[in-house]
């Protein structure tokens, strides 16, 4: 199997995309616990799941952005 130069580009693409969603995603998990925590909650689901979640958040869009991104610069250019 070879690897194209365009869908190295995509992978690079969606990694950085993937990035910049994990950072949203992580941002927001942590505004919603600290929200909880404050309305003087134990952190709600956020806390209680919070490793589960963090995987799921850094592995999808880490993970499977550069590979949507190999695959679909990959059929774009030929």
């Amino acid at each position: 199997m070879s690897i194209s130069l365009a869908g190295v580009i995509g992978a690079a693409v969606g990694l950085y995309v993937g990035w910049l969603d994990w950072k949203i995603l992580k941002g927001m998990l942590q505004a919603m616990e600290a929200k909880n925590r404050q309305a003087g909650g134990d952190g709600g689901a956020a806390a209680r799941y919070k490793t589960l979640l963090g995987v799921v958040i850094f592995g999808v869009p880490v993970i499977g952005f550069p590979v949507i991104g190999y695959w679909a610069a990959s059929q774009l250019a030929g």
